[in-house]
């Protein structure tokens, strides 16, 4: 599994205080499934909902949420894009701590496929092939979220700023699949 990876990297990267302190960022899969046909190649799809948790955070939850769907445009886009799966895209708890800090649970369901095929020396090998991107339109930019006193709590770069996209499928070749 990459995305988990992926995201927890992107959350250090992009929210200040993950960045001071990334151990108080964990995530956790429970409750994963497996799917695949009986269809002539070996393929598979791994489903896993996975709970990102933070502790102790001062900030505004908004902020994490945020940070977030930032990068599951990029990585799981279809929680965005389709109105069934976007109702129950981003589910979140909070443990209210005291005045100021809260922890902190997201909840997201992650997909990825598996290829499988066997290599020149007759073994199977796993490949991950990237997901469908929107390509923007015009060029990205970075931006920055401030917080009342003027201090950066996260910074990004946009995928499609000004919400014109082209979807660009990612096709295995058909020796590949």
């Amino acid at each position: 599994m990459n995305k988990p990876h992926s995201l927890r990297e992107y959350l250090i990267n992009s929210i200040k205080y993950l960045k001071i302190n990334p151990d108080k960022l964990s995530m956790h899969i429970e409750n994963g499934r497996y799917r695949s046909t009986m269809t002539s190649g070996l393929s598979m799809m791994a489903i896993y909902p996975v709970k990102i948790i933070i502790q102790d955070f001062a900030g505004d939850a908004n902020t994490i949420a945020f940070v977030l769907y930032q990068w599951i445009r990029t990585h799981q886009s279809e929680l965005m894009t389709n109105l069934e799966t976007n109702k129950d895209a981003v589910k979140f708890e909070a443990d209210i701590i005291d005045n100021t800090k809260a922890d902190l649970m997201f909840e997201i369901e992650l997909s990825e496929r598996i290829i499988i095929k066997k290599n020149e020396l007759d073994a199977y090998e796993f490949t991950y092939p990237p997901e469908p991107q929107y390509e923007p339109a015009f060029a990205a930019q970075t931006y920055e979220l401030v917080d009342e006193n003027g201090v950066i709590v996260a910074s990004w770069q946009s995928t499609d700023p000004e919400n014109k996209t082209d979807l660009t499928m990612p096709f295995t070749s058909k020796s590949s699949v």
